[in-house]
C-alpha cells in the first residue's frame, strides 16, 4: 500500500494552523494528530465557513489541505500542494517499479558467467538446471586417474552468484522440456512433475552431446567424457579393471582386454586423457602394481591427426610425445562398437576393457525440439546480437542462445569452453547495458565478436603445446615443451572459478607429485 507522509514543510504548516485553532478556543479533540485526509475533511466539513472570521479563514484553509490530501492519495502523484499561507510538497514513498526476470537454463561455461555478471539491482534471476554446479572441463581428465579430486573442477552455481540463495531469485534443480515464447515460459520437470517459469529475458544455454554419429553401440559400450558423472564412471570401471585383472582365476586373454585402454577422438580432451592414463601407469602403477603396469595398453583411435586445430609441428610433437609414453596412435574410422571390442574401417578390431568416447558434439533433444530457426548442424540459429531466430529467420528479441547449443549461420564458432564464456560476459553485459540505458539514443549497441585467445593441449607430465593468440589481427606464438606444461597449469589455475578450487587444485597437484594418486574406488 501507498502510504502518504509529509515533510517538514507541510508539518510546519499544520502544526502552525493547529496553534492558530487552539488560540481561537477550538477543542484539543478537534485537532488531535495524525488524521486520515477523509476524517480531516469531515472535520473540515463541520466547521461553519464564516468568511469574516479569523477562525473561518482557518477552517477553509484545513478544509482545503484536507481536500488536497484526499486527491493526492488518490493518485499518487507527488507535486507542489498551495495554501492561502504557504506552498509544501508531499512526499510519498512509492513502490520500486517490479523487475525483469532472467531465465538462464542451465549451469555450463556461458549460463554460468552470464549468472555471475548479471546486474542483480536491475533483474530477478532463475537458474534452471539438472546440476548445480559448472564444470571446469579443461581439467575434467585429470579427474578420471586420480590426479585431482572431482570437487577440484566443479565449482556451486550458488556460490558465484549468492543472490541465488535469496527471494526471489531461484535455482531450480529440473531440466527445461518446452518453450512457449508467446506466453514467455519454459516448461520444467523435476521428480516425474512438471513446472512453469515466467521470463522477461530468456537465455539457452544448455550445451550438446556427444555426437555418435550413428555409429551402432556407442551408447551402449562407450563412457563419453563431459561432466564430472562421466569422468567419476571413467574412474570407477579404471579401478575395477585393474583390480579384476589381478584375480587368480581370470583367464589371461580376459586379463589383456580388461586391461585395453581405448580412446576415440584425438581432440585436446582425448590427448589428455590418454596422457593422464600413461602417467598413472609410469608413476603409480609401475610403484603400486608393477605386474599390471607392464600388461596396459592405451590406443587413441582419431581418423584424421590429433589435434588438428594447433599448428603442424604441434601436432607432430604431441603425437612423439604420446608414442614415447606408451600410447598407440591408430589413424581410422569406428565402424562399430562391440561389448569388447572396437570393430574399425578395414575391419580389423581392438578388444577394449574400457572404451572412452570423446568425439565432436551434436544438439541434444530438447534444442531439437524448440519452435526455433536451427542452423545446419542442428544448433539454434543466433544473430550477432545472439537472438535466435524464428522458424521465418527473424531474430526473437527477449530469447538468447548461448555456448555449445547455438551457432551463427554466418560466422560459425567452434564448440569451445572459451567460446561460450566470452558469449556469457558479452550477453550479461549487453543486458546489463540496455536496460540500464546506459547508452546514448543515437548510439548503436555493439555485436558480439569473438577473440580467439589460443589453444592449449596437456599430454604428460612436463610435455604441452601451446599455440597463443591466431584471432584477427593477431600474431600466433607456439611453444611446447616444459615452458608449455607450466603455462598450462598457470593459465587454467587463474582461470579457475573461486579462490576455494584454486587451493584445492594446487593442493592436489602437490600431493600427488610428492604421494601419488588416489586410486580408491567406493
Amino acid at each position: 500500500m501507498l502510504q502518504a507522509r509529509t515533510s517538514r514543510g507541510s508539518l510546519g504548516v499544520w502544526q502552525s494552523s493547529v496553534a492558530a485553532g487552539r488560540k481561537a478556543g477550538r477543542s484539543s479533540s478537534s485537532t488531535s494528530w495524525p488524521l486520515s485526509s477523509r476524517a480531516l475533511t469531515r472535520a473540515g466539513a463541520s466547521v461553519p465557513r464564516d468568511g469574516g472570521s479569523g477562525e473561518g479563514k482557518r477552517s477553509v484553509e484545513a478544509l482545503g489541505v484536507a481536500d488536497t490530501l484526499e486527491k493526492v492519495g488518490k493518485v499518487g502523484a507527488l507535486e507542489p500542494v498551495k495554501t492561502a499561507a504557504k506552498q509544501f510538497r508531499l512526499s510519498f514513498a512509492t513502490r520500486p517499479a517490479k523487475k525483469q526476470r532472467v531465465v538462464v537454463l542451465g549451469t555450463g561455461w556461458a549460463a554460468a558467467r552470464l549468472a555471475k555478471e548479471l546486474d542483480m539491482a536491475t533483474y530477478d534471476l532463475t537458474v534452471v538446471s539438472p546440476r548445480n554446479h559448472m564444470v571446469f572441463t579443461p581439467l575434467l581428465a585429470s579427474t578420471t586417474v586420480g590426479t585431482l579430486d572431482f570437487r577440484s573442477v566443479a565449482v556451486n552455481i550458488r556460490t558465484l552468484q549468492p543472490a541465488l540463495g535469496m527471494q526471489p531469485n531461484n535455482f531450480f534443480t529440473a531440466k527445461a522440456k518446452e518453450v512457449d515464447p508467446e506466453r514467455q515460459v519454459v516448461i520444467c520437470q523435476a521428480d516425474g512433475k512438471e513446472f512453469e517459469v515466467e521470463y522477461d529475458k530468456l537465455a539457452i544455454a544448455t550445451g550438446a552431446q556427444g555426437s555418435t554419429f550413428g555409429i551402432p553401440g556407442v551408447e551402449e559400450y562407450a563412457l563419453p567424457l563431459r561432466d564430472v558423472k562421466d569422468a567419476s564412471a571413467i574412474r570407477d570401471k579404471l579401478v575395477k579393471n585393474i583390480a579384476r585383472s589381478q584375480i587368480p582365476t581370470i583367464k589371461e586373454s580376459e586379463r589383456r582386454r580388461l586391461l585395453n585402454f581405448v580412446i576415440v577422438g584425438g581432440g585436446p580432451t582425448g590427448v589428455e586423457f590418454a596422457g593422464e592414463l600413461s602417467n598413472l601407469v609410469k608413476e603409480d602403477l609401475s610403484r603400486l602394481v608393477p605386474q599390471v603396469s607392464c600388461s596396459v595398453r592405451i590406443t587413441l583411435i582419431e581418423a584424421r591427426d590429433i589435434l588438428g586445430m594447433f599448428n603442424p609441428d604441434l601436432r607432430l610433437y604431441a603425437a612423439r610425445i604420446l608414442s614415447k609414453s606408451g600410447v598407440e596412435i591408430v589413424k581410422a574410422q569406428v565402424k562399430e562398437v562391440k561389448e569388447t571390442t572396437v570393430v574399425l574401417s578395414d575391419g580389423s578390431e581392438i578388444e577394449h576393457g574400457l572404451l572412452v568416447w570423446s568425439t565432436g558434439v551434436g544438439p541434444t533433444p530438447f534444442i531439437t525440439s524448440l519452435p526455433f530457426g536451427k542452423s545446419k548442424d542442428g544448433r539454434l540459429a543466433v544473430d550477432d546480437f545472439l537472438n535466435v531466430e524464428d522458424l521465418e529467420g527473424n531474430p526473437v528479441e527477449n530469447v538468447f542462445a548461448m555456448g555449445d547449443c547455438a551457432c551463427n549461420n554466418l560466422n560459425p564458432l567452434p564448440c569451445t569452453a572459451q567460446v561460450a564464456e566470452q558469449q556469457g560476459k558479452w550477453l550479461s553485459s549487453y543486458v546489463n547495458d540496455v536496460n540500464a540505458e546506459k547508452e546514448a539514443e543515437d548510439a548503436e549497441p555493439q555485436p558480439f565478436r569473438y577473440t580467439h585467445l589460443g589453444t592449449m593441449s596437456a599430454m604428460t607430465t612436463g610435455s604441452a603445446v601451446t599455440d597463443l593468440g591466431g584471432g584477427s589481427g593477431t600474431p600466433q606464438l607456439s611453444f611446447s615443451g616444459f615452458l608449455s606444461w607450466l603455462t598450462w597449469r598457470g593459465v587454467y589455475l587463474t582461470k579457475l572459478g573461486n579462490i576455494q578450487n584454486k587451493i584445492y587444485v594446487v593442493l592436489n597437484w602437490a600431493t600427488t607429485q610428492f604421494m601419488g594418486r588416489d586410486l580408491t574406488r567406493w
